[in-house]
């Protein structure tokens, strides 16, 4: 049995997925999601440490999977990922318990060090 922690990457841009399964694999356990309702499915039925989710997506959006995940599984931590990041969006996704958020594009160390942070919290 894996000590590797469980992530689960939701993003409709299938390179925004792959880069971010590459980054992590390693070090954590990653499923992935092509969209809110693949994502919900997901939490369902498996237990993650982390989520990261793109913030704008076709149907389900980013908040109702902060607001999923904060519901069914509080201690789950969220990320949320934004290319349209704004002052609203930023403080609606941390009201509706996001960890963080990150605005794309961002380097592979913000991307680490949130993760980290998220985890260690």
């Amino acid at each position: 049995m894996s000590d590797k922690k469980n992530i689960l990457v939701v993003d409709d841009e299938d390179v925004i997925r792959e880069f971010l399964y590459e980054v992590l694999s390693e070090d954590y356990c990653i499923s992935t999601a092509k969209d809110g309702d693949e994502a919900i499915e997901h939490l369902k039925s498996e237990s993650f440490d982390l989520v990261i989710t793109d913030l704008k997506m076709e149907r389900i959006q980013g908040e109702e999977v902060v607001r999923f995940s904060n519901e069914t599984n509080p201690a789950t931590k969220v990320i949320v990922m934004s290319g349209y990041a704004s002052l609203y969006s930023t403080s609606q996704s941390v009201n509706n318990g996001a960890f963080a958020l990150l605005s794309k594009p961002f380097t592979i160390q913000e991307l680490i060090s949130s993760v980290e942070g998220a985890l260690s919290s």
